[in-house]
């Protein structure tokens, strides 16, 4: 080949392309009329799609099935009461679920990525890295009934902080559902004491990573297995 010849993509590969950049443009705009109808969107209680939030690899960021972001959203839904306050940790999908289904005003989602700001005062900016470190802490400390966390990483690191978090936040007798890998399991059960339970949690996209759900309590959807 010529050396002051451009390389060109093949066919394929730029109908992959084009298909990938339409498909974002396409969810970028979504999302903007979101943003742009939000008070009207929360004012009559509309229902969001999760699809809105296009998925953001580099935060490692794998959107919950339907049928497992509304199996979270009724297990904090089931065993709380309606003034109980509620954690969704790194775990937006299942936060939107349960938005869409009970919209509960002490219902909370912790979580690094912005786009989520649109719920407002909902919405609490949050670092794993900087466990303690988030708005209004001293006033969240030891006062969610229930807490979901999906530690966005699958290391001992990411869990541990995260587990900081849900310690710092966990009122007493507080129930807690931690959704990550299999290999994590050992460091679930030390840190909070969390078991590994009969759900499998499922993503939209799939995953290579063997993942399970890990809790501190059973309820008669939710029950322990032997490990």
């Amino acid at each position: 080949m010529d050396s002051e010849e451009t390389p060109a993509l093949s066919a394929d590969t730029l109908a992959i392309l084009q298909s990938f950049l339409s498909e974002k443009q396409e969810q970028d705009e979504r999302f903007a009329k979101l943003q742009e109808n939000a008070d009207e969107v929360f004012k009559n209680n509309q229902k969001i799609d999760m699809s809105v939030f296009q998925e953001d690899w580099q935060l490692s960021q794998f959107w919950y099935d339907d049928k497992t972001a509304e199996f979270l959203a009724d297990r904090a839904y089931e065993n709380t009461e309606n003034n109980d306050h509620i954690a969704f940790v790194s775990s937006p999908t299942a936060f939107v679920a349960f938005r869409n289904k009970y919209n509960r005003e002490n219902a909370f989602v912790f979580e690094f990525d912005e786009r989520f700001d649109i719920f407002k005062d909902q919405f609490v900016h949050y670092d794993f890295n900087k466990p303690l470190e988030f708005a209004r802490a001293q006033s969240f400390k030891h006062k969610f009934k229930f807490i979901i966390a999906d530690p966005p990483f699958l290391n001992k690191d990411c869990l541990s902080q995260t587990l900081e978090t849900v310690k710092f936040l966990a009122a007493p007798n507080a129930k807690v559902m931690i959704d990550t890998g299999a290999v994590m399991k050992d460091v679930a059960k030390e840190l909070i004491g969390a078991r590994i339970t009969n759900f499998n949690p499922a993503h939209k996209g799939g995953l290579s990573n063997e993942f399970r759900c890990y809790s501190t309590f059973e309820d008669d959807q939710l029950t322990w297995i032997a490990e």
